[in-house]
């Protein structure tokens, strides 16, 4: 930049002028100055916003300043550790009605055959837990949460967040035993509980390899060499023995047991003697034992035309037979399991018992207030009464008569219908009803009008009236 003398000359005549102007400016900054911070101080502050927290599912209403998220959650002292899940993000501006969930992680150990992994995670269900790491238990695997065996639908239902999950999963072991290949899925630690588990029985003098005490690995081949043990029970005692028969028959030998007269073995003797068999030996003896039964004697009805009509008389005693069964008795290990009849005799035949009962029909006469009657039978019968309105106004009888005094109802198979009879105290009626079934068949319900009811109940002789029937039941029933 050139600099001339003749612009200082300038500066220096304008300098009051340049002064005066410098003043003004400064003053109109000032000024403005002063009123922006007065307008700051007369404007009114913003009101704290109600944010909604939810910490692991724990509510709170939190008034806040603060702008956004990050702003609130340092406000509160609150930090975000591994695995911890937040709903929003830190740089969300915060408004009124924000909810911020923020869910804490847990610690978890996960032990898989024997290899621990600790990690944080947010699920609490042992299932959740497991399929994060890529594992589903099969249904041979053992898994222990939190000190407790689960099962399958135990994982999915786990009522608390577990901590402590523990895997052991199964190994497959081929078993040879005696020629038969059997795999199985175990978690077993050792060979001989991988066999008590696969339900393999071991007899003292088996031989396996290898030792029953041996660790369980995947893919181990387990053999078994058998011996031949039996059990025989006999004669009350059993005796554990062994042999190298091949029949139940050879087993039996070795052990000097014999089988005489009908005894039998179980299994029976040519049965192939297995590992471990149980042989029970049968004893059997038989007996013939004679029983005798009683023949129990009929009752014969026999008719007297000289005795009069419903009179009876023994002319007879009864008297049982006797009947005599051979029995053979069959008795095993000295209880009895059968009793087979053989052969029946009669020893005493049965005497019946005769009973007389009369036919004649005598005709006699009997005075009533209404005048003499002519009657053939007299019944002691069990007698009510009835009428239309203890009927709920049903007034037809069961032969189409009209319900009134005179109408009687009876069993007409002791009393015929349309039969006249008189019954002291009601006079003459006509058999023309019945009823219900009764406990007893010699009965008579008296029919009346509802103005002339009469109540009976007590036992009344029945005068069966002429003319006699041409049928006649001479035998009443009981």
């Amino acid at each position: 930049m050139n600099f001339k003398p003749e612009n200082l000359l300038h500066i220096r005549q304008n300098r009051p002028l340049l002064l005066a102007l410098a003043g003004v400016i400064i003053m109109l900054v000032a000024a403005f100055v002063c009123g922006s911070m007065l307008l700051l101080t007369l404007l009114p502050t913003s009101p704290p916003l109600s944010v909604m927290l939810v910490v692991s599912g724990t509510n709170q209403v939190v008034e806040t300043n603060a702008e956004t998220v990050g702003d609130l959650l340092d406000e509160l002292g609150l930090t975000l550790n591994t695995g911890d899940a937040l709903s929003l993000d830190v740089s969300t501006p915060l408004t009124a009605d924000t909810v911020i969930r923020l869910d804490r992680a847990r610690t978890v150990n996960v032990t898989i055959d024997d290899e621990t992994e600790t990690f944080d995670t947010l699920f609490t269900s042992p299932r959740d837990i497991l399929s994060v790491m890529g594992i589903i238990p099969g249904e041979k695997d053992r898994v222990i949460v939190d000190g407790t065996e689960a099962t399958a639908m135990d994982l999915l239902l786990w009522p608390v967040p577990a901590t402590n999950i523990t895997v052991q999963q199964a190994v497959t072991v081929n078993i040879d035993d005696q020629g038969v290949p059997i795999s199985i899925m175990t978690t077993a630690p050792t060979v001989g509980e991988a066999l008590f588990e696969a339900g393999v029985t071991l007899y003292l003098a088996d031989n396996v390899m290898p030792d029953v005490n041996t660790p369980v690995t995947a893919d181990m081949n387990v053999s078994i060499e058998r011996s031949q043990p039996v059990s025989i029970v006999a004669d009350g005692v059993t005796l554990e023995t062994r042999s190298q028969g091949a029949t139940v028959a050879d087993g039996l030998a070795s052990a000097g047991v014999a089988l005489m007269g009908l005894d039998y073995s179980i299994p029976e003797e040519t049965s192939p003697l297995q590992p471990g068999m149980s042989i029970r030996v049968i004893r059997v003896n038989e007996i013939v034992e004679a029983e005798q039964s009683a023949i129990a004697f009929e009752t014969v009805l026999q008719a007297d035309a000289e005795m009069e009509l419903d009179q009876q008389i023994v002319i007879q005693e009864g008297q049982n037979g006797i009947q005599q069964t051979n029995i053979r008795v069959r008795y095993e290990n000295g209880s009895e399991v059968s009793r087979t009849p053989e052969s029946t005799t009669v020893a005493v035949e049965p005497i019946n018992r005769v009973i007389a009962y009369g036919t004649k029909i005598v005709i006699r006469t009997l005075d009533t207030p209404d005048g003499p009657i002519e009657y053939w039978r007299v019944l002691r019968m069990y007698t009510t009464s009835y009428h239309p309105a203890a009927l709920g106004g049903d007034n037809v009888t069961a032969t189409g008569k009209i319900l009134t005094k005179g109408i009687v109802g009876i069993d007409p198979k002791v009393i015929p219908y349309g039969s006249r009879l008189y019954v002291p105290g009601y006079g003459i009626g006509e058999a023309a009803d019945t009823g219900g079934p009764r406990r007893f068949a010699l009965w008579i319900d008296l029919g009346y009008d509802d103005s002339n009811w009469v109540s009976w109940s007590k036992y009344t002789d029945v005068y069966l009236m002429t003319p006699v029937p041409a049928e006649i039941d001479y035998i009443l029933p009981e």
